[in-house]
């Protein structure tokens, strides 16, 4: 659909959630990269918590210049997890995608995930292309770390893969099939929680990462939200304005695995106890595997 064209459409295939604080640096890079898209039928959702800075300006600019744009401003800053969720209950796509306000997208993103839940099965949750991590500029940066890439039709075999290829959780940012998505907890307040969504996104399908070129460019920057937040204090603060957590009452990451495994719906019996008594093993499994990576590596 043409920019500015009036839509009479009540559904589209992809929703694009971008929630977004004081992002006015970056944020018009990663509008435009997103209207950029050679895949068009897609609604963006912008939630903006409470900006003080340029940011609302900015949404409003694109807002009045593209019918596909719905701009969202919260009369106060709810944090980011509850308007990371907001903006998935928001959209009406088969599809949903996380943006960030200050990462930037390949023309062929959109159209390279459709096409990888074209030729997958019913059962595929998550696809996501190849990505970089660059530095304010855009230039690319030299890492190494692990992706997931988890296909098995065998629940804790997914289960397993997923809890190797733990490392920098880039592959939220990828395509959702939104029904399945909403069975998850999304973003919960608290450290960590984008890992405990992949764990739920593995238990419910499967997870794809394309080969080819590099479509999604994650920027690493001074005012990210793990560098400006300069203690745990504050980066509970940053997930939940309302938040009373401390980091020493969470839950430890093994009883919220558990959890998910008991009470996420979608599962079958069968499925829940495997998992449930597999889990300890495999944990125990990573962090062998992981201290010894540190050893050699």
């Amino acid at each position: 659909m043409p920019p500015g064209q009036k839509s009479t459409a009540t559904s589209v295939v992809v929703s694009i959630g971008l929630p977004v604080f004081n992002g006015a640096d970056f944020l018009t890079e990663a509008l435009e990269s997103i209207l950029a898209q050679d895949f068009e039928d897609f609604e963006l959702i912008i939630a903006d918590n409470a900006s003080t800075d340029d940011t609302p300006n900015i949404c409003q600019r694109y807002a009045d210049r593209d019918d596909r744009i719905t701009y969202i401003r919260h009369p106060k800053n709810m944090g980011a997890a509850k308007n990371y969720n907001y903006v998935v209950h928001a959209s009406r796509g088969t599809y949903f995608k996380w943006a960030a306000h200050d990462d930037v997208l390949a023309p062929g993103f959109l159209t390279a995930c459709l096409k990888g839940f074209e030729t997958a099965d019913d059962k595929t949750m998550l696809v996501y292309p190849n990505f970089a991590f660059t530095d304010a500029d855009l230039i690319p940066l030299e890492q190494k770390f692990r992706y997931i890439h988890t296909v098995s039709n065998i629940v804790p075999v997914r289960l397993w893969q997923t809890l190797f290829g733990f490392d920098r959780v880039t592959s939220i940012f990828g395509l959702f099939r939104r029904d399945l998505l909403s069975n998850t907890k999304l973003i919960d307040t608290y450290e960590g929680s984008d890992f405990d969504l992949l764990f739920e996104t593995a238990l419910l399908g499967k997870i794809i990462k394309l080969d080819g070129d590099v479509l999604f460019f994650r920027r690493m920057h001074d005012n990210i939200s793990t560098k400006a937040a300069r203690d745990s204090k504050q980066l509970l603060a940053w997930f939940d304005t309302d938040s009373h957590l401390t980091l020493r009452t969470q839950k430890p990451r093994r009883r919220r695995f558990l959890s998910s495994i008991l009470t996420l719906p979608g599962l079958r019996f069968l499925d829940r106890l495997t998992c449930a008594l597999f889990l300890p093993f495999a944990l125990a499994g990573v962090k062998i595997h992981r201290n010894f990576r540190r050893i050699f590596d």
